[in-house]
């Protein structure tokens, strides 16, 4: 299982960056939000792996062949929306407007 939290984070902390910027109240320091941003979306990667390898030594792998598809779908959208909304709240943040 996907956590839930980590990416939630990982996803509202530019959400929060971009919101600001167009509200005419923009944060200084935009890019620790990017930088904790994708911090949480690597810990929710890691804990996916973690979460493999517990099944592993448990020696689950009927369990593992019918959820890795899934989990790598999961991690790979975690990762691509992560990067687009940093780009999008480090623009808006940083805009000479």
């Amino acid at each position: 299982m996907v956590p839930v939290l980590t990416p939630l984070i990982a996803v509202l902390l530019p959400v929060i960056v971009i919101y600001r910027s167009y509200k005419e109240l923009p944060i200084k320091r935009a890019y620790l939000y990017s930088v904790g941003s994708f911090t949480s979306a690597l810990i929710a990667v890691i804990l996916e792996v973690v979460t493999i390898r517990r099944r592993v030594f448990s020696g689950d792998f009927g369990g593992i062949a019918d959820t890795i598809g899934a989990v790598l779908v999961i991690c790979i959208g975690i990762m691509v929306i992560t990067v687009l909304l940093n780009l999008l709240a480090l623009a808006a943040a940083y805009s000479e407007e």
